[in-house]
């Protein structure tokens, strides 16, 4: 029995028909179902066949590019361990993967000519095997989270961390857990600094958008590099901070007072936010833990290191860590080599609103320049007032033009009128203060005189005093009242009125 084969609109050749002693009879489609199946079978047997002998021998022909890692990365990629690793990436699609096939002279294509080429790319998610070349320690990590700076160092050299963590904490004493055996010593950020640790806000940082990827504050490894939320023990305001930067403060800090004769002191130093420790404010409490009786020394520190004062001067950008938080410096600057005094600029980005802006280190160390959003030079969405404080906006008088309102912001110190949606009274005031007040507060002076008065008849009353029952007072005639007040008084009920 003969058969002929046709092919079909996909390209494949299934049997058409038979030929018996001459006559040809048309084939069931039986006979074409078990036929693709075992064809689809063959080539699922041969795949896998091809890809166990590659995995046993290992494809040593393989070519990694690493143009695209960081050099510290291309120097602790494993090719060897990849090269047996990675197979199933050499079949994959030439988008991907470099051809290796390159056509002849005669038009002919050869193949193996050339080595397969694997592109790694920082935005990998497939599992790679590291070698570690200070310890030739392996491990396996994925590229995207060895070139994310938030986890980097979470996924670095497990030897090496340990051995760094050991470092952070050999001044410091280790109150290790019972209930967490399974982490090794001094791996754990909130064992090695309990003072740190207590200012941690739970609150922002449980917040997917700001991009802490530790459920609590007893999760976080050291050294870490995550920019978390912090809040401040004395003024509480918060402001963000890397871990890594919050711990060398507290060194620095540390031996600041141990390098000036206060290493026998009971007393122990709290870290506070930057804005506090730029105005000289300190927290001290006892070393037994006693939070109590905290004190402020700054005082007596001046009056007994007065002596001490030349050999804290200031010359370099290093010298301040608080402004190199902030200084966005380029990879051929040395902090060690830029003066304070100097009028360089350099790109700063503010630690509480992360604003990126332009500034002369003098300019910020000398003159105090601040972040143009945070105090109102620059209008944008997060500052202007129209956007903030539509409340502060509606008891703005209409006399005050529309197309400046709509240019300030809330830090703006101009005085503009305010009309009292209660009593339709006029007051004066800076935009500045009027935001500082809570939504819903009002800030006339007449209605808060009313509200004080009513609330001392009412406690008068209610401690029994002898008096005449509390009456309102009577509305004051009204004389030559401005043209403003009666113009609001006009438009109360118009929806113009509010700007």
């Amino acid at each position: 029995m003969l058969r002929s084969f046709r092919s079909n609109a996909f390209g494949l050749l299934i049997p058409g028909a038979c030929t018996i002693r001459g006559r040809h009879l048309p084939v069931s489609s039986l006979e074409v179902t078990v036929g693709f199946t075992r064809l689809t079978s063959a080539r699922a047997l041969f795949s896998a066949t091809h890809l166990l002998w590659r995995r046993q021998h290992g494809p040593t022909n393989v070519l990694f590019q690493l143009d695209a890692l960081p050099p510290n990365l291309q120097r602790e990629f494993h090719k060897d361990e990849n090269a047996v690793n990675l197979t199933y990436l050499v079949d994959l699609p030439s988008s991907k993967i470099a051809s290796s096939h390159e056509d002849s002279s005669d038009g002919t294509t050869k193949s193996d000519t050339k080595s397969p080429v694997i592109k790694v790319l920082p935005t990998w998610a497939h599992i790679v095997t590291w070698c570690c070349a200070t310890c030739g320690c392996q491990w396996s990590a994925r590229p995207v989270d060895r070139t994310d700076p938030q986890v980097a160092a979470f996924y670095s050299c497990p030897r090496c961390a340990a051995r760094t963590a050991k470092k952070y904490c050999s001044n410091t004493p280790l109150a290790v857990s019972p209930s967490t055996p399974s982490f090794p010593p001094g791996r754990r950020f909130a064992e090695a600094f309990p003072l740190l640790a207590a200012q941690w806000d739970a609150c922002r940082n449980s917040v997917i958008h700001n991009k802490v990827l530790f459920e609590s504050v007893a999760d976080v490894p050291l050294p870490c590099a995550t920019i978390a939320w912090w809040s401040c023990p004395h003024c509480g305001e918060p402001w963000r901070e890397s871990v890594n930067s919050r711990v060398q403060r507290l060194v620095q800090q540390q031996q600041k007072h141990s390098s000036n004769g206060n290493v026998r002191s009971n007393n122990t130093c709290i870290p506070l936010c930057p804005s506090c420790e730029d105005r000289g404010l300190s927290l001290t409490v006892p070393k037994d833990g006693n939070e109590g009786s905290k004190e402020k020394s700054s005082s007596e520190r001046r009056s007994k290191k007065k002596g001490n004062q030349n050999s804290e001067l200031k010359r370099f950008l290093k010298d301040s860590p608080l402004l190199l938080a902030e200084a966005q410096l380029q990879p051929h600057e040395d902090p060690g080599t830029i003066a304070l005094r100097s009028n360089k600029l350099v790109c700063w980005k503010c630690r509480r609103c992360t604003y990126e802006f332009v500034a002369s280190v003098a300019d910020r160390f000398l003159r105090y320049k601040r972040c143009p959003q945070c105090t109102g030079e620059k209008r944008t969405p997060l500052n202007l007032l129209s956007i903030q404080r539509p409340d502060v906006l509606r008891e703005i008088a209409r006399t005050v033009v529309r197309g400046k309102l709509l240019k300030m912001t809330v830090h703006d110190d101009t005085v503009v009128p305010f009309v009292c949606r209660s009593c339709l009274s006029i007051y004066r005031m800076p935009i500045r203060l009027r935001c500082l007040l809570p939504e819903g507060t009002t800030a006339c002076s007449k209605c808060m005189w009313s509200r004080s008065k009513f609330t001392r008849e009412v406690v008068s009353v209610g401690k029994g005093q002898k008096g005449a029952p509390f009456r309102s007072p009577p509305k004051k005639k009204r004389g030559r009242d401005s043209y403003a007040v009666v113009d609001n008084e006009l438009h109360l009920r118009d929806t113009d009125l509010m700007n």
